[in-house]
């Protein structure tokens, strides 16, 4: 009989766990992304920096990353199981977390592009 419970306390702990490491990997590529623009598109124009409508925008991408990490759910519940020798538990969580981080790595850089063109059209 399979343990249904305890196969989904440790499928959420190991997801959750890892997300505080997913979400300080985005924040160096979206601070990339906003000063590749801030340096390169802004140059020579003098602009007003709008602290608040840049945090709002970072968290609400923030909050956005994070809803589709839990994305990373569907795939547990879908290919995994509670067997210690499962393929998915050897190799495909480690996978899904590499790949996914990758892809959410440069959509990252290019939220925080669009995030200061916000901010310089804003104006």
């Amino acid at each position: 009989m399979r343990d249904d419970d305890g196969y989904r306390k440790i499928a959420i702990r190991y997801w959750e766990w890892r997300r505080i490491f997913y979400n300080l990997a985005l924040v160096v590529p979206s601070g990339v992304g906003y000063a590749l623009v801030v340096k390169f598109e802004r140059m020579g124009y003098s602009y007003n920096w709008h602290p608040y409508y840049v945090i709002l925008l970072l968290a609400l991408s923030a909050l956005g990353a994070n809803i589709c990490y839990s994305f990373a759910y569907a795939l547990e519940f879908l290919f995994g199981s509670g067997h210690p020798s499962s393929r998915w538990q050897r190799f495909g969580r480690r996978t899904a977390f590499i790949a996914g981080v990758l892809f959410a790595m440069v959509l990252a850089f290019f939220g925080g592009r669009n995030i200061a063109l916000m901010e310089f059209y804003y104006e």
